[in-house]
Order: structure tokens, then C-alpha cells, then sequence
């Protein structure tokens, strides 16, 4: 098969696109085209730029050995050297420029036993995943080499792998992930044969780290909702997180079934990984707390359950632990409840509980929540933006009181009221936190001095000494 059957020129439109390759990365082929080797442009980067998309990765191939790139360019890393890679630093600009390459048997399914070096750009693209990631731009001739219609592939919106599905699949299991991330990145249709391809087990002996970056990548993906119901389906995604097999729980008569719902809810939600996350997970407890009774269905804790779940599920994922309480903590608090005509000081005590820095995304896992139930009316809408309302009102109060803490402490009390460091202490303040979100205006050392022996005399029969009791100024609040 010779290359230059394949080579195809650029049409006006994509001409221009390609235009967007940065002056620095073009030196850098020439480098190489000077020194007589090829040099090609590869990767997502051809693809973006065929659909006028400015790519954020610029990854060159060429005929020259890894040992030869070093000596050509004067700053260089040994990243990938074993697999022929070798980073390019030309002009404060970082370059992946790797040989290419014939890749053998794939015994672990994740990398090639061994490679080959090749000079040859078809050898090269034959092993790449998906046929609109097989081409290559040829820096010589400034012509598209695209044997496998990829460019054909992509105006068709259509996703398929380079060659049998079943082998590429089975060579790299992290593959099929990066199927489903192309479908909810892009706006792509799989192509049915590669989609039957896939097969769970495969995922068995990828690395949680990868699986992670793939779904990440695929949470945030303007398609979401398709994609991952698609990944729910083939049973990737189940195999990854069993915890969500829910697609044949029904909540209610009323409301659709949970994995609907959960599709719909993260469909709903701004693509923000932590609130994808949340979004995804934050009823994935249901089904184990399921309960029916002459009042109806409940789910009782179900949010502290899935609280739990979710530590489990994305510390499996190898998330990072201020990134797990995030998630986690949303969706313990998901169903908070506010009844209509609760007072200020329950939803001071609301935002205080959940901190003022995470409401709006609770709100917003609240509005999504409800967009995904599929059941609202107008009314359902009014009540909520009277609540968003007022909440946000109140935390902007509550953030301009930002660095005003509660104006005593532990020791204040201990000093006070010659009492023992332990449980107490932390009964105490809370119950003076309780007072000054019901009264913010409260918030001083006497008056909580006040209310602390109040409390003491009240739950411990205790008489604080006279010669530690506070001031007698603190005596004017005994009328609140």
C-alpha cells in the first residue's frame, strides 16, 4: 500500500483552518524536513483543525529515531523514549515528537509487548483507535493523509475504530472508554458495530487512574446524557461502579425510573466535574433504603447513605480526598428541607451547616434534582425561586460576616466557669452558635457569657463561682 494514494488536498475552508498551526510548531517540522526526515502532524489536533476547532495538543510523528530528535533539537525530555517519544521545548513551547512506529502483541491489554520503528506514516496511523483520529497533515506537501476516511467519518458525525472494533478493543480496554468520552465530548453517532465491540471485562485490568481521566473527561461533555446511557448499556459502566446498576428501579408511580432520573439530572446540571459527580450519585442509595407502607414510598437517609457510597465509589477512582468530601457532602445535604414559612434563622442555621461558600452548588444540585424528576409545574418553579431567593439573600449576609466568628471561645469558657476541656465545651458552643444565628446581633463575648451560664445552671445544676462569673454588664440581657 503506498502513501501517496492517500494523500488528499485540503479543501479553501480547510486550508484556512489549518492556518491556526502555531509558527513555532511549523519551525519544528522543518527542523526536521531539513535534516531529511518527514514530519506530520497527528492526533486530535488534525481532527480539530478539519472542523475549524483550535486544538489545545500539538503531537508531530516523524521517520527520524528518538536518539536523532535529541540531537536535532537542543532542549529535550526522554518522556516516553521507550515507546519513541521524546518532548520538543522550541520556543518556550512544549511538543510531543514520537517515531513512528509498528505496534506488537498487546498481552497485559493496555501496551504494546514491544514496537517496532517504522518509516512509514501508514504503518504509523494503522494502529491509532478511531479512524478521525488516523490522519495525519504532511508538513511537505501540506496534504492530509487519511487512510482510513477518517475526514469522511467525521462530516458524517460518525465514530468507529480503525480496523476490526473487537481488536482495538481488546489491545487497549481503555479504548472503549475513550469511545464513550468522544461520544459526549463531540457531536458524534456510534457506529453499531464498534458499540457491540465492547466488552466489559476488558476494563478489569485497566488502572483506576485511567478509567478516571476518561470518565471525567466524559462527565463534563456537552452529549453527557447520551453517552453515558449508552456506557449504563453496554455494561462499562456497571462493571466500573456496580453501584449504579438502577436502570430496572422504579421510585414511584409517578416518577420515572432511578437511572432516568439520574441521566437527567446530570443532563440538567452545569458541567462542573464536582456537581457531574454529584449529580450522578445522589441517589444511588435508594434502592437499599427502599421502604413501602400505607403512607406511601419512602427512602428514608437515603442522602447519608449515598454520602457514604459516594467516598467509597470515587476513592476507588483515585479522586482526591478535598475533591470526595466536596461531591460527598453535596449529596449528604441534597434533600436539606426548608418548610415555607421557616424563619431567617433556620436558614441562617441551613447555610451555616453547609457552609456559605457551597450553597449555590447545592441549589444548583437542588434545581437539577428537580429538572430531573421530569413533574414540574409553575408553581413548583415559584416556590423554588422564592426559596433560591431568599437563601441567596441570607448568605450574602452571611458572607459579609465572613470573618466574624463566634465571638468566644473554648478556653473563654474554661476560664469563665473553671470547667474541665471536653465534651461540654463543644455543647456549649454550639448551643451559643444556635443563639446567634437566631440573633446575630448577639454575637458578643458578655452576652454569650450570659447565655453560657444560663445553660450551665439549666442542663449541669451548675453554679458557676462568683469570683469567675462573668461581668455585670452581661446582666442586661436577661429580658432577651
Amino acid at each position: 500500500m503506498k502513501s501517496g494514494q492517500y494523500h488528499i488536498s485540503l479543501n479553501t475552508t480547510e486550508t484556512l483552518n489549518f492556518r491556526q498551526i502555531p509558527q513555532w510548531l511549523t519551525d519544528c517540522a522543518h527542523i526536521l524536513l531539513n535534516h531529511g526526515y518527514q514530519a506530520y502532524l497527528v492526533g486530535g489536533a488534525v481532527r480539530d483543525l478539519l472542523l475549524g476547532i483550535s486544538p489545545h495538543d500539538w503531537d508531530l510523528t516523524t521517520d527520524a529515531l528518538p536518539d536523532t530528535v535529541e540531537t536535532l533539537f537542543p532542549k529535550t525530555y526522554p518522556t516516553g523514549k521507550q515507546f519513541g517519544t521524546i518532548t520538543v521545548c522550541h520556543q518556550d513551547h512544549a511538543v510531543e515528537i514520537t517515531t513512528m512506529r509498528q505496534d506488537m502483541a498487546y498481552s497485559d491489554g493496555r501496551r504494546p509487548d514491544h514496537i517496532l520503528f517504522s518509516r512509514d506514516i501508514l504503518t504509523d496511523l494503522s494502529r491509532r483507535d478511531f479512524t478521525i483520529n488516523a490522519m495525519a497533515y504532511d508538513f511537505r506537501s501540506q496534504r492530509l493523509v487519511d487512510p482510513y476516511n477518517g475526514r469522511r467519518d467525521l462530516y458524517r458525525r460518525r465514530l468507529q475504530t480503525v480496523g476490526e472494533p473487537e481488536k482495538r478493543f481488546a489491545e487497549d480496554g481503555l479504548r472503549m472508554f475513550r469511545f464513550f468520552r468522544f461520544l459526549a465530548t463531540m457531536d458524534l453517532r456510534p457506529d453499531a458495530k464498534t458499540l457491540r465491540a465492547v466488552r466489559p471485562e476488558w476494563a478489569q485490568r485497566l488502572s483506576a487512574e485511567r478509567i478516571r481521566d476518561e470518565l471525567s473527561k466524559l462527565l463534563v461533555g456537552p452529549h453527557v446524557r447520551s453517552a453515558l446511557d449508552l456506557l449504563e448499556k453496554s455494561g462499562l459502566l456497571t462493571q466500573v461502579i456496580p453501584e449504579l446498576n438502577v436502570r430496572q428501579f422504579r421510585q414511584s408511580t409517578l416518577y420515572p425510573n432511578l437511572w432516568h432520573h439520574l441521566l437527567e439530572t446530570v443532563a440538567a446540571i452545569q458541567p462542573r466535574l464536582e456537581l457531574r459527580w454529584a449529580a450522578l450519585l445522589h441517589d444511588v442509595a435508594k434502592p437499599l433504603v427502599y421502604q413501602r407502607n400505607e403512607t406511601g414510598v419512602h427512602y428514608y437517609y437515603h442522602e447519608r447513605l449515598g454520602a457514604e457510597l459516594s467516598r467509597k465509589i470515587l476513592s476507588r477512582l483515585r479522586y482526591s480526598k478535598a475533591f470526595i468530601h466536596t461531591v460527598s457532602h453535596l449529596i449528604e445535604w441534597h434533600m436539606f428541607q426548608l418548610p415555607p414559612h421557616a424563619g431567617d434563622a433556620a436558614v441562617r442555621r441551613l447555610i451555616h451547616n453547609v457552609g456559605a461558600e457551597t450553597v449555590p452548588d447545592l441549589l444548583e444540585l437542588r434545581r437539577a434534582d428537580i429538572v430531573g424528576t421530569g413533574h414540574i409545574t409553575r408553581q413548583t418553579w415559584q416556590a423554588w425561586n422564592e426559596l433560591y431567593e431568599r437563601i441567596m439573600l441570607l448568605r450574602t449576609e452571611a458572607l459579609s460576616q465572613g470573618a466574624k466568628k463566634l465571638a468566644i471561645k473554648g478556653q473563654d469558657l474554661i476560664e469563665a466557669f473553671q470547667l474541665a476541656p471536653g465534651p461540654l465545651i463543644g455543647k456549649i458552643l454550639s448551643y451559643l452558635t444556635d443563639i446567634v444565628l437566631e440573633n446575630p446581633e448577639y454575637n458578643e463575648k458578655n452576652r454569650l457569657l450570659h447565655h453560657a451560664r444560663n445553660y450551665l445552671e439549666k442542663t449541669q445544676n451548675f453554679n458557676p463561682p462568683a469570683s469567675h462569673s462573668p461581668q455585670d454588664s452581661a446582666g442586661t440581657d436577661r429580658s432577651d
